[in-house]
């Protein structure tokens, strides 16, 4: 876990950087319906990354060499609903700060500097108030703050140190547990909510919070599918998309693919054989310098391969790849960065994930690359290649007039039904091979199977 000390020398190493002084707004409480009841709080990725405090409603001024932590005071009847509260210096010093005030000072602090750096930050009205504070324009995901501040954080930030790397680890094997779980609660009659709660509770129970809402579905063609309406049946996949955060906000991003049977068909076994060699194909191309946009196309060529020995594409692999044609089957890109957020920096839109000079493709499926960096030593990064049928991408009138030479599309209407098939792990890029952080739980088929189906469902059925 990364200390007071680490989160002190980022400090000085930010300050170091960007001369002037600097404001970090920590989010706030958001009322879920009643100002009492707030929605789950998850504190802004970069106030944890400098300040590692937790507390809504903080915020941190550095200048000078000195760091002055804002808190809101405990109230005076917290003792009767919340217990014992430590009082605002008790939580600065553990946090290593040796300047503190309260919150409401916060104004009359940044009055007496000169013009101040900050940040757009998740939460809408403290977002607002930074704004007045610095008479900056933010709004988070678009206009991100001082220019100076926000390349350093990206350049901070995009490459993970040793410590952030073993929590990562240990959230990595709740993950795992998690999917197991889910994975031997597996078989027909079950339904996607009664596997989601335990994958869920799994992680619950080691004291983690879900990174994101999970994936449950039989519908795995349906990529962002949150809906889980359905009861599982015989010859079906499910694709399941989670993973576990911890207190730091560093967390994993994990999916597996398995049939509900326990046994995968022969065309599910292809399938899913095709995806993880692509899997396996990309995960050993992350070495320092490598582009990963190459890593894309490589996971790509594999696909194709797939494709044409099943006669989806009527072309070569090499014409595949250059029209885009495989992309009717596998529309997103290969992977993403990973860190305090799930897909990390990404609120700093492509400057953060695209080099320099590089820009996103305008060709079907590859204007979804999320990346495009030269990988180093500390970036982490998804490998997550896919093989889906989406009947809206195949009935697309576009795309089938677009690709009528390369896609075989009257063949791939026996396939729709299939559903979707994704296998993504975390990988951490070395100073040599690559270091696969979600690597407990397997990927080959035969181990998957193995898993499948050797618990009874221990929950209630749906209402």
């Amino acid at each position: 876990m990364p200390t007071p000390a680490i989160h002190a020398a980022r400090r000085a190493e930010l300050m170091r950087r960007v001369p002037g002084p600097i404001l970090l707004m920590g989010s706030g409480d958001r009322p879920r319906n009643l100002a009492m009841n707030p929605v789950r709080f998850r504190q802004d990725s970069t106030f944890l990354y400098f300040t590692g405090c937790r507390m809504p409603g903080a915020a941190a001024v550095l200048h000078a060499g000195e760091s002055t932590l804002f808190l809101p005071p405990p109230s005076e009847d917290d003792p009767l609903w919340h217990g014992h509260v430590e009082s605002i210096f008790e939580q600065a010093a553990a946090l290593g700060f040796s300047s503190v005030r309260p919150d409401h000072a916060l104004e009359s602090a940044v009055a007496e500097l000169p013009s101040v750096a900050t940040l757009a930050v998740p939460d809408l009205a403290r977002t607002l108030r930074a704004a007045e504070l610095s008479g900056l324009p933010l709004r988070f995901g678009a206009q991100h703050g001082t220019e100076a501040l926000v390349e350093t954080v990206i350049e901070m930030r995009r490459r993970l140190c040793p410590e952030e790397l073993e929590v990562m680890r240990q959230t990595a094997a709740v993950t795992a547990r998690a999917h197991r779980a889910a994975m031997a609660a597996t078989r027909p009659g079950v339904h996607e909510l009664q596997l989601a709660a335990l994958f869920d509770a799994e992680i619950a129970a080691a004291g983690l919070v879900s990174a994101y809402e999970s994936i449950v579905t039989v519908r795995g063609e349906i990529l962002h599918n949150h809906h889980r309406v359905n009861t599982l049946s015989g010859g079906q996949l499910l694709l399941l998309d989670g993973g576990a955060e911890a207190g730091c906000g560093l967390g994993t991003d994990v999916t597996r693919t398995w049939p509900v049977s326990g046994r995968f068909t022969a065309r599910q076994r292809a399938a899913y054989d095709a995806v993880l060699e692509a899997q396996r194909t990309a995960i050993d191309m992350v070495r320092p310098g490598t582009r990963y946009r190459d890593i894309h196309t490589a996971a790509s060529r594999v696909l194709a391969r797939f494709l044409a020995d099943e006669g989806l594409l009527r072309c070569s692999v090499d014409e595949a790849i250059e029209t885009g044609a495989h992309a009717v089957f596998f529309p997103h890109g290969v992977g993403h960065l990973i860190g305090l957020d799930v897909h990390d920096l990404e609120n700093f839109g492509d400057r953060a994930a695209y080099a320099p000079g590089r820009v996103r493709s305008e060709q079907f499926g590859t204007a979804f690359l999320r990346l495009d960096l030269d990988l180093e030593p500390g970036n982490v990064v998804t490998i997550e290649p896919g093989f889906y049928i989406v009947p809206a991408i195949l009935h697309d009138p576009t795309l089938r007039e677009r690709f009528s030479v390369q896609v075989a599309f009257d063949r791939a209407e026996s396939w729709i039904g299939f559903g979707g098939i994704r296998i993504e792990d975390d990988v951490a890029t070395t100073e040599g091979a690559p270091d696969v952080i979600t690597g407990e739980l397997p990927t080959a088929p035969a181990a998957i199977e193995a898993l499948v189906g050797q618990m009874e469902m221990p929950l209630g059925g749906t209402a």
